[in-house]
């Protein structure tokens, strides 16, 4: 703890836990709050209340009381309120319900009312609670409730697995097969995994009977445990929480409040039936004899440390709360539009006025922050750093480097300890090059508590996430944040991980009638997984129907030969089985394929023998501008910088394609080579299809570009003759760095003195005409081409070497913050969703996919809005008054823009946070989540309502969507899949017209195998150093070689039974991998795996993984059958067969008189046998194939 707090005459009283008080004293600055909180919490019993005006700000508190805990035992609760508005027929977001009850548990339990949580066995005390005074104000569940309904045990107590199961459900928890999102569980066998809330990972649980052999934190993405932890506990899911007794108050108290007639009402029937139902958080009150609020759970003798805006925003939300009330009460006494219009409670049900908050306020000792004159002897002496940017852009003012560097050698003078405090490695490195180039010595830091021994004159680099810094001169130190030199940071969620290519290959979406291809056999119908008895032993089979009705049962080992087709069922053509058609299909694919990938290698060789300018390497300013990048770089864009650096430094001319859709960094990719180039004295062009766009990319790249001697210039259509000349004479006479433009900058009169890097914007978008254009400049500078179009990793690994691609799937800043609402048409919930955009100063898509009466719908909803400025947006449009619309709505000219799908196009509004689209069951999922990733670029939370009518009245896909679309989390794997569709048609604009049709009649994933094969024989051809280069038909041949297929037959069941996996896409995703593996170590991996995500493995899944490893094993002998049964068996090789005479004769000479070979048919017999045991006889087999091999 700080000796400046414990002596402080003002402080040191309130360690000792005195009667209630409250004392002003001056407002912090920076991360004084978040230091004051953590060092009384040290010296207390009892936890610090910190309460602030703002949710981001609280959530900047809880970043920053991680970096002043300095590994100390301080725990820090967040406790926010939730993101909807007061009464509105919305449920609060799954992950922040998670976090509130996480600290209300943790509450219970140091009150001693409840279980103890992890962290608190051995008295942990030190605690700071973060909320708001719209937390403080919401009613919650009584703290008995939740004691009651949360439970913990341990590694070793016993457990009864049917009860457990029944205590999931009734806390909220969805059963699913796979666990994947928080609220989850999925029991299987002695295994139970759930995602409790509060948890960063998911748990397994291990039963031995009816003990818990063991508990383990798992990976969602892979289902692999990980780390063993002694002890877990389940909490609730929500804070209504659904048990029989619940129920039954709610039935009660539902028809006393809204009289007998409510018991016809939707939500009423759904939740009597035990089903949760969006939005009845609202009417939480009705579930509970009586309420409780967060002074309820708080410990005795909590100190309350209030910031100064906390009085302003508890007054702004009572009156959100009167106004929210007001609007709720008269859509409900109007009856709405149908009978699923959610009730509303009178206003002191579910929430505290201010004046009940004051008042239980005064029970507690108080420290009250201000912005007015106080006593000076009552400060904690701090100041807040010298602003850095005032004179920024100014003429000759001094670069904030400069500035930093003159206020590091001032303090140092005056004996200060100076730490950094960086939020990554990253920052941390870039910084320590930034310090050595301006003669400043530093070193990194373990703390800022550490820092108060180090020596006077200390710089410290240290990791950690402070908003702002302070100068503290009775401690001698200071600290500076990120903030402070690089300007204002953004946080960027943590991106989920769960890349598309293992969830495309595992075939964990298909469904029956959606097409698939067989590699012999061609594009038939999935058919479904069936389990068939053959000579008594069961085995699944894969149908695949084609044209005619025919059909092909697929044993489930031969699953590598069987692949996802990107088609529709109702699009694509179906093969028959037996015609030659699908082998013609196949060699005119092939043919093309190797046309190409012979294109495609000479044109990098062309490339690398080219002279082109090798640009300078980083150096200390360029990692002073990348430091003011104001988001933590992703991994895919951290990869995809470093390429195009890396390019750059080349003499070969850089050509690469950076894929990403819209917010996901690529503009930072392009405005780092810029700067490189510009730097480096060259010209940059930055060509867009659009004005829109140009109007963006300009007004982000000045902004970011501000500071630095690099002029920015715009062409576009919006910019009158006199100003596009007097742009082009600048341009012409070398005075204009960076130019933005449409296809005006590829006109005649263009000229560039010195042009060096051409960035192009979606060149799929530009005709003809320009793109011949764009090609000429190819040969001569350096290219960087960015899409939003996304294309998959695979086809980018297929032309590793041949095209350079970097592809960014990252998702972009609060991706995962979309709150997705599938809903019925009704007026009153448009009005509140479009009314809660514009409150906070936002503005709202309204998509109306039907142009012959858009109008009407925008005259409909400026009827219902008054408040709102509508607009209207569609393809049929004029281009030059399309571009007019666009560049309104982006201006804010006007808030709501009622628009077709046009508004997929890669639009970038940052403040458009609410998409509303009509009549979302006409669409397709890959389409919903296109037009849905329109929104979430802000710091705002973003919503997407997906407007339907009532359910009988669409189609049985819809219904299907629908539900697929409610059962998903943010960004769970059915729209990742969604974006599979998406990915398809990228891959056909990056190859072309030509190619796009051959991935059409054969499946991507062919399509890419065959590319792969062509590519890598070139590439090794060349490697290989020929003075003629072969073609890739001499390489491969005319003909395709059929890939070798044994026929195995080992008399043993091999399936997955379903008591095992009990879901068909599991089994079937499982199968898929387990044919696909590769060597003996990938099978001993799988046989890890099952056994750790579904138990003990049974033996007919043991003989499944025996019988992978020797087909294996017969691929690489060449032995195309073999028949094995409990006398013996055959090996029938392929007259290529490889096996070394010599092993074959030691085998021979070992086995005399039970076993020969039979030289005319080239089979192998091994007789006289005893092979009832089916280990004994997959044993033997295996060894036989090994000493051949």
């Amino acid at each position: 703890m700080s000796k400046a707090i414990i002596d402080h005459p003002l402080f040191a009283p309130l360690l000792q836990q005195e009667p209630p008080q409250a004392t002003t004293i001056p407002s912090l600055p920076g991360g004084g709050s978040s230091w004051l909180a953590a060092s009384l919490a040290r010296g207390r019993k009892a936890p610090v209340v910190l309460v602030t005006g703002k949710s981001s700000r609280a959530e900047a508190i809880y970043r920053e009381l991680l970096f002043f805990n300095d590994g100390a035992r301080l725990n820090a609760l967040s406790f926010p309120a939730w993101e909807t508005l007061p009464f509105e027929s919305l449920s609060p977001f799954g992950a922040l319900v998670g976090d509130r009850l996480a600290s209300l548990y943790r509450m219970i339990g140091m009150r001693g009312d409840g279980p103890i949580f992890t962290g608190q066995e051995d008295g942990e005390v030190n605690s700071v609670i973060i909320t708001t005074p719209a937390a403080l104000m919401q009613r919650l569940p009584p703290p008995s409730v939740l004691a009651d309904h949360g439970f913990s045990f341990s590694v070793g107590d016993q457990l009864d697995l049917p009860r457990f199961r029944e205590m999931l459900t009734h806390a909220g928890y969805n059963p699913v097969s796979q666990v994947s999102e928080p609220g989850e569980f999925a029991a299987r066998g002695g295994l139970v995994d759930f995602f409790p809330p509060g948890r960063d990972e998911p748990v397994r649980v291990d039963l031995f009977g009816d003990e818990v052999d063991a508990i383990r934190l798992f990976d969602p993405t892979t289902q692999r445990s990980g780390d063993a932890i002694p002890r877990v506990e389940v909490l609730p899911v929500r804070e209504v929480i659904l048990s029989e007794e619940s129920i039954r108050t709610f039935r009660t108290t539902y028809r006393e409040s809204f009289g007998g007639g409510a018991a016809e009402d939707l939500i009423y029937k759904e939740i009597s039936q035990g089903r949760a139902v969006q939005g009845m958080e609202q009417l939480l009150p009705l579930f509970y004899e009586e309420t409780a609020t967060l002074f309820d759970y708080l410990p005795e003798g909590s100190l309350f440390l209030m910031e100064p805006d906390w009085q302003e925003a508890a007054q702004a939300r009572q009156q959100e709360i009167e106004e929210q009330h007001a609007i709720a009460f008269s859509a409900m006494k109007t009856g709405g539009d149908s009978d699923h219009t959610t009730r509303c409670l009178a206003r002191n049900a579910l929430y505290l006025e201010r004046s009940e908050v004051d008042e239980m306020l005064t029970g507690y000792t108080k420290l009250l922050q201000s912005h007015d004159k106080v006593d000076k002897k009552l400060a904690l002496a701090l100041r807040p750093i010298p602003s850095l940017h005032d004179e920024e852009g100014q003429e000759g003012a001094p670069t904030v480097m400069a500035k930093l560097e003159k206020v590091i050698r001032s303090w140092r003078k005056e004996g200060r300890r100076i730490a950094l405090a960086l939020r990554t490695v990253g920052q941390r490195e870039r910084m320590r090059e930034i310090l050595q180039d301006h003669k400043l010595a530093c070193e990194d830091g373990e703390s800022w508590r550490q820092l108060e021994s180090a020596k006077p004159g200390t710089v410290q680099l240290i990791l950690g996430d402070v908003g702002d810094g302070f100068d503290h001169p009775d401690s001698k130190r200071v600290l500076i944040s990120e903030g402070d030199v690089f300007g204002a940071r953004i946080r960027r969620r943590q991106p989920d991980q769960r890349y598309l290519d293992q969830l495309i290959a595992s075939f964990a979406d298909l469904s029956e009638g959606d097409p698939v291809v067989h590699t012999d056999h061609g594009v038939g119908l999935f058919g479904g997984l069936h389990p068939m008895d053959i000579g008594g032993l069961r085995n699944d089979f894969l149908l695949i129907q084609y044209a005619e009705s025919d059909k092909l049962y697929v044993p489930v080992e031969n699953l590598d030969r069987v692949g996802k087709h990107s088609g529709s069922g109702e699009e694509v053509q179906l093969n028959r089985l037996g015609t030659t058609r699908w082998k013609k299909t196949r060699q005119k694919a092939r043919k093309k394929i190797l046309a190409m990938a012979e294109d495609l290698v000479q044109l990098q060789a062309k490339r690398a023998s080219a002279e082109g300018y090798a640009f300078a390497g980083p150096d200390a300013l360029y990692q002073e501008f990348a430091a003011t990048f104001p988001f933590e770089e992703t991994p895919d864009q951290a990869t995809a910088i470093d390429a195009v650096l890396s390019d750059m430094a080349s003499e070969s001319p850089m050509d690469r394609l950076v894929c990403g859709d819209v917010g996901f960094g690529k503009t930072e990719v392009a405005l780092r080579a810029t700067f490189r180039a510009a730097m480096d004295g060259k010209q940059v062009a930055v060509l867009v299809p659009t004005t829109i766009l140009a109007q963006q990319h300009f007004e982000n790249f000045t902004k970011r570009l501000a500071g630095y001697p690099i002029r920015v210039e715009l062409l576009s259509r919006f910019r009158t003759p006199k100003q596009q000349k007097a742009v082009i004479e600048a341009l012409n006479d070398g005075k204009v760095d960076v130019i933005v433009g449409t296809h005006r900058l590829l006109q005649s009169d263009i000229k560039f003195t010195n042009l060096g890097l051409l960035v192009v914007d979606e060149e799929q978008r530009f005709g003809v005409t320009h793109k011949e254009k764009i090609k000429t400049l190819r040969a001569a500078v350096d290219i960087l081409t960015l899409t939003a179009t996304p294309i998959p990793r695979t086809l980018n690994m297929a032309m590793a070497g041949v095209r350079d691609i970097s592809i960014i799937a990252s998702p972009p800043v609060d991706r995962l913050a979309i709150r997705t609402i599938v809903t019925y048409f009704e007026k009153q919930q448009v009005r509140e969703a479009v009314l809660r955009e514009l409150y906070r100063g936002g503005q709202v898509f309204y998509v109306h996919n039907q142009v012959q009466d858009i109008d009407r719908k925008a005259q409909e909803l400026a009827d219902l809005i008054p408040e709102a400025r509508v607009g209207v947006a569609h393809g049929q449009m004029r281009e030059n008054q399309l571009e007019k619309v666009m560049m309104d709505f982006y201006r804010q000219t006007f808030n709501v823009l009622v628009c077709t799908t046009i508004v997929e196009n890669g639009v970038d509004i940052p403040t458009a946070n609410t998409i509303i689209i009509d009549r979302a069951d006409k669409f397709g999922l890959a389409q919903l989540h296109q037009l849905r990733g329109r929104v979430g670029r802000s710091k705002h939370r973003a919503y997407a309502y997906m407007l339907i009518p009532h359910r009988k009245r669409i189609s049985k896909d819809a219904e299907k969507r629908l539900t697929a679309l409610e059962s998903l989390g943010e960004l769970g794997a059915g729209f990742m899949l969604a974006t599979h569709d998406l990915e398809i048609r990228g891959a056909g604009n990056i190859l072309g017209d030509e190619q796009s049709g051959q991935i059409k009649e054969v499946g991507f994933e062919l399509y890419n195998q065959m590319l792969k094969e062509a590519v890598t024989a070139l590439k090794a051809a060349r490697a290989a150093g020929l003075d003629e280069v072969p073609s890739a038909k001499d390489l491969l041949g005319e003909e395709e070689e059929q890939p070798f297929a044994p026929a195995i037959n080992l008399h043993l069941s091999t399936y997955i039974p379903d008591d095992y996996v009990a879901d068909v896409h599991q089994r079937l995703t499982l199968y898929k991998r387990i044919a696909e593996l590769a060597s003996y170590e990938e099978l001993e991996e799988m046989r890890v795996e099952l056994a750790d995500r579904f138990g003990p493995i049974p033996e007919t899944v043991d003989n499944l993984l025996h019988v992978m490893n020797i087909k294996r094993l017969c691929i690489q002998l060449r032995i195309q059958k073999l028949d094995a049964g409990p006398k013996g068996g055959s090996f029938q090789f392929h007259e290529s067969f490889t096996v070394d005479p010599a092993r074959l004769i030691a085998l021979l000479q070992r086995e005399v008189g039970m076993s020969r070979m039979d030289q005319n048919s080239r089979t192998l017999v091994l007789n006289k046998r005893n092979w009832q045991d089916a280990g004994e006889r997959l044993g033997t087999i295996r060894e036989t194939l090994i000493s051949l091999a």
